[in-house]
C-alpha cells in the first residue's frame, strides 16, 4: 500500500525537475502493476492561477492554498501516494484503478477543487486547475518516460501556462474580488435571465430570444454579468454557472411549448461531461425542448479547439438542438473550418455591423459571409443592430435575422408571456 507523502524541498531532483523520490514511487507503481496484473495511474494536477494568487495575495497565501489543496487531494486518495512535485503541481499515484475509474476520480477531484475557497483578508479566492493522467503498467517505458508523456498531455491543454508571477497585485486582487462577487451571487441564488429578441428580417416577427445572465443585489438592483464571465472563466467556475443557466432555460422551455431560446456556453463548459449529461437527460425527459434550444458557441473557442468543438456540435445536434457560432469574424476561423463545424447558424460579430454603413471592408465581409451561409444552408444573424439604416442595409444584403437595440434591449421579464401567465 502506498502512503501519502508531501515532497520536501530537500528531495533530490530527477527527470524534468521532479523529485526523484516521486519518480521512484512511480517506478514501483508501474512494476507492481505488471506483477499483480492490476492497472494504476499517474495523475498530475496543476494550479493554473497560482501566479495570480502569488501576485495578488502574497507568497504566503499561495503556499497556504497549496497546503490546503494538498489535503483536499490526499483525502480523495487514501490508499495512494500524493506529493507536491512542483511549486504549482501535485503528483498523484492511484493503484488498482482502471481508466474509467481514473477519469471519474479526476473529475471528482476537479469538482472538489472548484468548490474549495480560501478566506483571505481581501475576500474569498478560488483555484483553476489542469489535470492529466497516464495509465500503468507500461512495459515499454521507464518511469521517466511515463512522467514525460503526462507532462506533455498537461501542457498541451488549453489555458495551461507555466508558473509566472508578473501580474499586478492590485489587478489580481480586483479580478478575484469580481469573480468572488459573481460566485457569491450564484451561491445565494441571486441570478436571473434577461431576454433579447431575435427578429426575422423578412417578416419582422420574433424568431427566438437570447437568454443573458443577470445578477441582482439584495436591494433588487439588476446588473449584467457579461464583464465578469471572462474573469470567472480564469477562476474555473463558469461551467457551474453555465449549468445553472441551462437548468433555468430548460424550465422555461418546459413551461411554454412555443418559446424558442438561445443560451451561451463557454468553451470550458464543453469539456465538462456533466454538462452534456444534464442536457441529454433533460431532452430524454422532455424531447420537445430540443428543437427549441439553440446553443451558442464563440468563434474564438472554435479557433482554439476546433476538433473538440466540432464533436460537441455534433453531439448537441444529435439530441435535436441547434448550434450557433457566435461572434464570427472576431477570431481567425476560416470558411473551411466553419463548414467543418457543421453549425446551424452563424452570428456575425458586432464589430462588422456597427460600422456597416461607413466601412466598405465590413460590408464586403458581411456580404461574403452571407453568400457563404446561403450556399451551405446556414442561417445568419446580425448582432448589434443599433439603427434603422444598418437594419435596412442588412435586409438588402439578405441576412436572415437581426438582433440589437434598434429592436429591443435585453428585457428583465419574459416578453413572450401575457401578464399573469406565470411568475
Amino acid at each position: 500500500m502506498f502512503r501519502k507523502h508531501h515532497a520536501e524541498p530537500s528531495d533530490a531532483l530527477g527527470a524534468c525537475g521532479y523529485p526523484q523520490s516521486f519518480i521512484d514511487a512511480l517506478a514501483k507503481l508501474d512494476a507492481d502493476a505488471r506483477e499483480q496484473s492490476q492497472p494504476g495511474a499517474l495523475v498530475i494536477v496543476a494550479v493554473d492561477n497560482l501566479a495570480m494568487i502569488m501576485s495578488g495575495y502574497s507568497m504566503a497565501v499561495a503556499e497556504a492554498v497549496m497546503v490546503e489543496l494538498f489535503a483536499v487531494i490526499a483525502t480523495h486518495n487514501p490508499d495512494g501516494h500524493t506529493a507536491r512535485v512542483q511549486r504549482d503541481q501535485f503528483g498523484i499515484l492511484l493503484p488498482g484503478k482502471g481508466e474509467s475509474e481514473v477519469a471519474a476520480w479526476c473529475e471528482e477531484v476537479e469538482a472538489a477543487i472548484r468548490s474549495y475557497s480560501y478566506s483571505s483578508r481581501y475576500g474569498e479566492l478560488h483555484c483553476i486547475t489542469s489535470t492529466a493522467y497516464q495509465m500503468v503498467p507500461d512495459r515499454l517505458s521507464s518511469a521517466d518516460e511515463i512522467l514525460g508523456r503526462t507532462i506533455v498531455n498537461l501542457t498541451d491543454q488549453e489555458g495551461f501556462e507555466p508558473l509566472r508571477a508578473d501580474i499586478s497585485g492590485a489587478g489580481s486582487r480586483e479580478e478575484m474580488g469580481l469573480a468572488n462577487f459573481l460566485g457569491q451571487a450564484v451561491q445565494e441564488g441571486r441570478i436571473r435571465l434577461a431576454y433579447q429578441p431575435v427578429i426575422e428580417s423578412t417578416t419582422g416577427k420574433v424568431v427566438h430570444y437570447e437568454a443573458l445572465l443577470r445578477l441582482f443585489s439584495e436591494d433588487g438592483k439588476i446588473s449584467s454579468a457579461g464583464t465578469l464571465i471572462p474573469i470567472a472563466e480564469r477562476m474555473g467556475f463558469v461551467p457551474m454557472i453555465d449549468k445553472l443557466v441551462l437548468e433555468k432555460i430548460i424550465a422555461e422551455l418546459r413551461a411554454d411549448k412555443e418559446v424558442q431560446l438561445a443560451l451561451n456556453v463557454s468553451n470550458l463548459t464543453t469539456h465538462e461531461p456533466s454538462y452534456f449529461a444534464a442536457l441529454a437527460e433533460a431532452v430524454e425527459q422532455t424531447p420537445d425542448i430540443a428543437p427549441r434550444l439553440i446553443i451558442e458557441l464563440t468563434e474564438t473557442a472554435a479557433h482554439s479547439d476546433l476538433k473538440h468543438l466540432s464533436r460537441f456540435c455534433a453531439e448537441a445536434q444529435s439530441l435535436g438542438c441547434q448550434v450557433a457560432l457566435d461572434d464570427f469574424g472576431a477570431g481567425y476561423t476560416s470558411f473551411r473550418q466553419l463548414k467543418a463545424m457543421s453549425v446551424d447558424m452563424v452570428k456575425i460579430d458586432g464589430a462588422f455591423i456597427r460600422d456597416l454603413t461607413d466601412n466598405a471592408d465590413s460590408r464586403f465581409f458581411v456580404k461574403t459571409l452571407l453568400d457563404f451561409t446561403r450556399g451551405f444552408g446556414l442561417k445568419s444573424v446580425a448582432e448589434f443592430v443599433e439603427n434603422g439604416e444598418i437594419a435596412k442595409m442588412l435586409m438588402e444584403l439578405g441576412v436572415d435575422m437581426l438582433q440589437g437595440y434598434y429592436f429591443a434591449k435585453p428585457l428583465n421579464y419574459r416578453p413572450w408571456l401575457k401578464e399573469g401567465d406565470y411568475s
